[in-house]
């Protein structure tokens, strides 16, 4: 018998609900979040039974739906926001969510989300943990331009991290207060710098494992660190049948408002991986600085609409074209 269970599930329980085909509940209950706890749960069950299991996506839902193949069950990832939209209730709690989720799977209209492949996951990870890493370097050269700043003080070196900029910020002789806290910032960049070098060799020797960073990359301003990003945030590509599919994945296209006969583009619905959308913005950036001819659509643009919305527009039209790239396996023309 085909049974259907639906979880809603926390950091530390979960709360489960299960459904036969005709829609009746035959089990529930609430379980810790671990692989005996979701033993414990589907053990009753189990035997001649298929089971089909479905829980909204969060941060966590690779270790979630590790859990659920461990016990053998088909696993289904929803989508958040679009299962609110099917079915949303006055009354929320937890067993209402878990029933809600189950009938919705037997129903067969869960608004699924994608799970790529474990190795898809992992190289996530390691790219994410780069953009993180970033970030928290720009923010400590920041602060240490701060510090300098409170006696009067700048660095004449563009990057603080830079050796003539570590011998002269080493001279300043600042208050001892502000002296401790620069050179902590200083060993903490060091730090950070060493560990982002080591992770640039990791990528590097990925993106030689991926023949489709070679096409993305072809791209001007495109390097094998965003390469691979974006590779890991698209996935598999042919799940996009178009590519204005993808530049919907990617949070790049207008929001509409329509009214009777009136119809209004407003700013992009930035719904989807910020990841991806954030890197191609970066990237642009650098891309239209070379002549080529997105340069030349970045530059009509701008003489319309000004900087912001012309960049965001190139933006997504290389998103268009890195679609086209990855499905017909061909280089960019410039």
């Amino acid at each position: 018998m085909e049974l259907f269970a639906g979880l809603d599930v926390h950091s530390q329980f979960t709360v489960g609900t299960v459904v036969d085909v005709k829609g009746h509940i035959v089990h529930e209950g609430k379980v810790p979040t671990t692989s005996d706890g979701y033993r414990t749960f589907f053990e009753p069950i189990r035997f001649q039974n298929q089971i089909k299991a479905v829980f909204e996506a969060s941060r966590n839902w690779s270790y979630i739906a590790g859990l659920l193949r461990a016990q053998n069950v088909e696993t289904v990832m929803a989508h958040p926001l679009k299962v609110r939209s099917i079915a949303c209730a006055k009354i929320k709690t937890d067993k209402i969510d878990s029933q809600k989720l189950a009938h919705l799977l037997r129903a067969d209209m869960i608004p699924m989300s994608y799970m790529p492949s474990q190795d898809i996951v992992q190289l996530r990870e390691l790219v994410r943990y780069r953009v993180r890493l970033g970030k928290m370097r720009s923010q400590l050269k920041t602060q240490i331009r701060t510090v300098l700043a409170r006696e009067g003080k700048t660095c004449p070196f563009t990057d603080v991290s830079g050796s003539k900029a570590s011998i002269f910020l080493k001279k300043q002789g600042l208050l001892p207060q502000n002296q401790r806290e620069l050179n902590y910032l200083l060993s903490l960049l060091t730090n950070m710098t060493e560990e982002i070098d080591s992770l640039q060799k990791g990528i590097h020797e990925e993106a030689i494992k991926h023949p489709e960073v070679q096409l993305i990359t072809s791209i001007p301003g495109f390097a094998d660190y965003s390469g691979l990003l974006i590779l890991s945030e698209i996935g598999d590509i042919n799940r996009f049948d178009s590519p204005e599919k993808l530049a919907a994945y990617a949070g790049l296209v207008s929001s509409t408002h329509q009214s009777s006969d009136t119809c209004r583009q407003g700013k992009i619905t930035k719904q989807g991986s910020r990841w991806l959308r954030w890197i191609l913005v970066e990237c642009t950036t650098i891309t239209i600085r070379k002549p080529n001819r997105l340069q030349r659509f970045y530059t009509r643009l701008k003489a319309k609409k000004g900087h912001n919305k012309a960049i965001v527009a190139t933006a997504h039209k290389t998103l268009m074209i890195i679609w086209h790239l990855l499905r017909k396996q061909q280089v960019f023309q410039p």
